[in-house]
């Protein structure tokens, strides 16, 4: 198939180019400059008003099932995966591309540890060269190691040792593998450099100062920034800001909205960290020479794979750097990183991972937002292809059982970590239960829906007590995959699906109901605005 887009703004490592017409041709750029470059039997995209950017790049990432093809609907092409089981990397179909580092190296108890199952580690020097060995024949390409005492977050984590760091990055650097390394703080991202690693997973949470500052730029290493890791907890709104962004949630596959409803009705820190030493950070860096390269760490809770890299472009340009700048970083600068001369550019001959939008993100970054079109090797991206598929289900279970392992491993570290919390009668019934959240307690039913405002932990219950199964009865508000409401009668509920029989007598269904699981239908006591 051969395209060609005329009049649009074209964006290549941040700068508009003179030109502005792209033609593609066998997935790759074939041409760049005005209407002439149309050859017989293109398809031509008008692209007046809109700007074309090379497909964006996620340099942190952890792979779930069908995590390219979401990543894809919101125009990120490329992701970098920085520690995930092999099994999942051998299972992905990608849409769009992913790299990946396999199982990155920790030692026993460290951090990751409690959100994957038993995996291999590194423990002495000795380990080294087998253990960068292991990674390629799982099909690495490139390696992550953590080094990371826990001290960032008040913790005290086993860690790799310095002889063990240096004898894994030279193993890696051996076998010609760039070297991710994950730290939290100022001083572990000079030690780590120092020992020759290749790029930060992370810019450090505390301050930093101009010697640590230039110690990592004397080094020639590059920092994925992960600013968003902040969108992790609910803001003024009540809600997670990736949530408060409307053009990213009408994009937004109803299964994801629903497993960001649920993430942002968790137990959170009274406190949240605000993000703005690792703000700080980021620019001094950048300022000192070292490339910043754009990460979310999806998907951790409040960070969805393609939609948050928009939202980590707006945290670079709060940071200080200019939309040019961040364009850069999610595009350019990660190919350049890790040595990829395929892609992150508007260039002849590089693959056709293209990305338009409506607007100007070169004078307002939001407009990434805007996706108009996105275009993978030159194939279009249809989303409709994969919101509601059994792909997208794998992902979100996934993801479930994930959280559901990390939860088990918290509560065994923190026993008085609060948790969901069932309301019982004295008759042994489930009436619902009581989740904690940053301000209080919600009153749910026994399938999760709220059943009135964060209180006390004793007004919920009782809250739980008196509405837990009246409100069983009730006519209910809800919708499935489109964003209109219809009221139901809740037939049956579970803790897992309900059964549903819509209060509409022109509906075809059957007389007791149809069951939807949960990750399937939204539902309210009143109708939402």
């Amino acid at each position: 198939m051969s395209f060609t887009i005329l009049h649009t703004q074209l964006v290549d490592r941040g700068a508009v180019l003179p030109e502005d017409c792209l033609r593609v041709a066998d997935g790759r750029i074939a041409a760049v400059g005005g209407p002439d470059v149309v050859q017989p039997g293109d398809t031509v995209i008008d692209g007046s008003g809109t700007t074309l950017l090379p497909g964006l790049i996620d340099s942190h990432v952890h792979l779930i099932p069908g995590c390219t093809q979401l990543a894809a609907t919101f125009g990120v092409t490329t992701q970098f995966d920085q520690f995930s089981m092999p099994e999942v990397s051998a299972q992905e179909t990608p849409r769009s591309s992913f790299f990946t580092s396999s199982i990155g190296a920790t030692v026993p108890g460290g951090h990751p540890t409690i959100a994957f199952p038993p995996i291999p580690y590194a423990t002495s020097p000795a380990d080294a060269k087998q253990f960068v060995a292991d990674r390629i024949a799982e099909g690495a390409d490139h390696l992550k190691l953590i080094y990371d005492d826990g001290s960032g977050a008040g913790m005290n984590l086993p860690t790799l040792d310095e002889p063990t760091l240096r004898a894994l990055i030279d193993a890696a650097h051996a076998s010609g593998l760039t070297v991710v390394a994950h730290v939290s703080t100022a001083a572990s991202a000079v030690e780590v450099v120092q020992c020759g690693a290749d790029v930060l997973a992370h810019a450090p949470s505390d301050l930093m100062s101009p010697q640590e500052i230039e110690a990592v730029a004397s080094s020639g290493a590059a920092v994925i920034a992960t600013l968003d890791i902040v969108d992790g907890y609910t803001g003024p709104s009540g809600r997670l800001p990736l949530q408060d962004e409307p053009e990213l949630m009408q994009r937004m596959p109803a299964r994801w909205r629903r497993v960001l409803d649920q993430q942002s009705r968790r137990w959170m820190p009274p406190q949240p960290p605000d993000g703005a030493a690792a703000r700080a950070n980021t620019l001094a860096l950048l300022r000192a020479g070292v490339p910043v390269l754009a990460g979310t760490d999806a998907p951790n809770p409040g960070m969805l794979f393609g939609a948050s890299l928009h939202r980590e472009l707006g945290h670079l340009v709060r940071a200080g750097l200019t939309p040019a700048e961040a364009l850069v970083a999610a595009t350019s600068a990660p190919a350049d990183a890790f040595k990829l001369t395929d892609r992150g550019r508007l260039a002849v001959g590089t693959r056709a991972d293209l990305l338009m939008v409506d607007g100007d993100p070169l004078l307002d970054i939001s407009a990434t937002q805007r996706v108009r079109r996105t275009w993978v090797g030159g194939e279009v991206v249809v989303p409709e292809q994969y919101a509601g598929s059994a792909t997208e289900l794998a992902g979100v279970q996934f993801l479930h059982q994930t959280t559901a392992r990390i939860a088990t491993a918290l509560k065994e570290l923190w026993p008085g970590l609060p948790e969901p919390t069932d309301v019982v009668r004295e008759d042994g019934e489930v009436l619902g239960r009581v989740v904690p959240m940053a301000g209080g307690w919600l009153p749910t039913t026994v399938f999760g829906a709220a059943l009135g405002p964060v209180a006390e932990r004793d007004a919920a219950v009782q809250t739980v007590e008196t509405e837990g199964l009246a409100s069983l009865s009730e006519l209910w508000w809800a919708r499935t995959d489109g964003p209109e409401w219809q009221e139901a009668q809740l037939v049956e509920a579970q803790p897992d699906r309900v059964r549903l029989r819509w209060n509409d007598p022109l509906l075809d269904q059957p007389p007791s109901g149809r069951w939807y699981a949960l990750t399937d239908v939204d539902l309210e006591r009143t109708r939402p605005n």
